[in-house]
Order: structure tokens, then sequence, then C-alpha cells
């Protein structure tokens, strides 16, 4: 018997469209594999949100084809639909770390893996703003410089699609920004329950799912998607000069010692500020705490809470 053909859902907008780009290779490694599947073009994220609880109801296996936002936004619908669907990732995005973290690295191994359909449980982050549950992320949740930046770059692709296509570049631009006017340090006061209470003023502050962050950095190394916990990577104030220093060296992890690095694990985090903050999840922004001083963001690990497609 043959197997059902898997729907995926490409987002042609991922990567300031460059998934939309790569369709034709997509389809075409798709037939080479042998995979069947049926191709829907999102028009929005509401119309994403929509086939994807339709598509977790009724099949056993579903695949985005985007960047990270897209598989975050595809597992909190299936977890919302209470499905047992295994999602498959295409990383056609602008970074593509969610997938890369478990070894789906090029579209070829990303159609092997929907070929074999190898499932894998995995652990999702979840966010709660005020006590309420606010979104779901698989890779990291960002505080300070994370945020500042992916607000920048989202308001410069509005500006200057062609500008923001360039990652790198644009990433600068929003870090000089996010230095230049104030944005960064971030005093916060993070409760990580077995390592106590630090507050401190943070350039950088992730909480991490799994261990690459920032296309392909080693921010959290020993973080596994399987524990049942949560890996803060915490950077303290420096210059422009130094973080750059220290963004070299997570390539390989290596930044792991460094005085101004300091990492923390646990299965929930507290975190509060003085200050407004937002927060980034897998490159969607969502507002931090409703108000100054009010320690209402938890930062939690959802133990296998979601099934993906591995590569066999």
């Amino acid at each position: 018997m043959n197997p059902a053909p898997i729907p995926i859902f490409l987002n042609p907008a991922a990567g300031a469209g460059r998934a939309a780009r790569l369709q034709e290779k997509l389809e075409d490694e798709l037939r080479r594999f042998g995979v069947p599947y049926a191709l829907h073009v999102t028009e929005s994220e509401i119309h994403l949100r929509q086939l994807t609880r339709q598509s977790a109801v009724d099949h056993r296996f579903i695949a985005g084809a985007g960047g990270d936002s897209t598989f975050m936004i595809m597992a909190e619908e299936i977890l919302r639909a209470g499905a047992g669907t295994a999602l498959g990732l295409i990383g056609l995005g602008s970074s593509n770390d969610v997938p890369a973290a478990f070894g789906l690295d090029s579209i070829e191994t990303a159609c092997r893996a929907l070929r074999d359909r190898r499932r894998r449980r995995i652990d999702l982050g979840m966010i709660l703003r005020d006590g309420i549950y606010s979104t779901y992320f698989l890779g990291q949740a960002n505080l300070g410089l994370g945020a500042a930046v992916n607000r920048y770059v989202t308001a410069l692709a509005a500006r200057r699609p062609r500008l923001a296509a360039h990652q790198a570049l644009a990433g600068f631009f929003g870090i000089r920004e996010a230095y230049k006017h104030g944005r960064v340090p971030i005093r916060l006061r993070i409760d990580s329950g077995p390592s106590g209470v630090i507050e401190d003023f943070f350039t950088v502050a992730v909480f991490a799912n799994t261990p690459l962050w920032a296309t392909g950095k080693r921010i959290a190394p020993e973080a596994r998607p399987d524990d049942g916990l949560l890996d803060a990577c915490l950077i303290a104030p420096c210059s422009m000069r130094r973080l750059a220093r220290l963004y070299a060296l997570a390539a390989t992890g290596r930044h792991v010692g460094e005085p101004e690095v300091r990492l923390l694990r646990s299965p929930e985090f507290a975190v509060g500020s003085e200050s407004a903050f937002d927060v980034q999840a897998d490159g969607e922004i969502v507002p931090g705490p409703g108000g100054p001083g009010k320690n209402a963001l938890i930062i939690r690990a959802l133990p296998f809470a979601l099934e993906i497609l591995v590569p066999a």
C-alpha cells in the first residue's frame, strides 16, 4: 500500500522570499526521494494556522517549508488541535536553526526524513505572560539584543526588503541601533529555581531548548530537546567589539567560560524587569509582562510535547 501524501505548507515570505524562490527545487527533491505530497502555498499566518489545525486532525504527518517561526506556528496549532500528528521541518528561512539542530540541514535531508517517516518526540519551550499562555517555541526565547534586532530587521524588511534579505548586514545594523539607542543592556531578575535568583544587567539572555542560535552559533552547547530542561545563556554588558568576539567563539561553543558568559539550566525560569521588554521566540516577537515591576513572564520546558520527523 502506498503511503498517504503528506500535506506540506510552504510559507513564501520566509527568508525574505527565499522560500518562494526554492519551491521548484523543493518539489524536484520531493519527487527524487519518492515522497508523496500535497503542497499548499500559504497566504498569511492566519491561513497557515487554519491549514495546520485542519490537517492535524486528519493526517499522521504534516510538514512546514519555511523559517523557524513557521515551525513554531505549526507546532502551536498541532497542540491546540490535540492531535498526535508528527511535524516535518523543511528549512527554507534565513537561519533554519531549528531544523539544523535535528540534522535537517538541507532540503535533501528534510526530504529524506519525510520519505522515511521516522518520528522523534521532543520538548517544547512555553512562555506564559501575566500567568496566561502566550506561545510555544522549538528553539529559543531571546530577551535583550535578540528581540531588539528582530524588531529592527522586521521593520527594515517593510521599508527595504532587499537590504533585509542580507541577514548578516541587517543584523549588524540592528545591533548597532540597539546599542546606539540604549535598548541593551536590560536589567533582569531571573529566578531559575535550583540556581536561585540573579538580578543584573544583560546584553543577551537566551533560553534554549536546542543548542543552535543566530544561524548556527552554539549558544547553549549542552542544550538537549528531550531532557525536560531549558539552558539559559546570559551575556553581561560588553562593547560591540567584544560582543563580536563572543559571537565568533560561539560558532563552536567556545564562548562558554568567558567572563561575560553565564550558563544556567532549569525546567522553568521566571523573568521580570523594572522596564518593559519584549521576547523573541523562534523569530516571532512576544510582548513581555504587562507593566514595569511585574515578574510575570514564565519560560518553561514542556517535556515530550511534540513529535517531529528526523532522518533515519
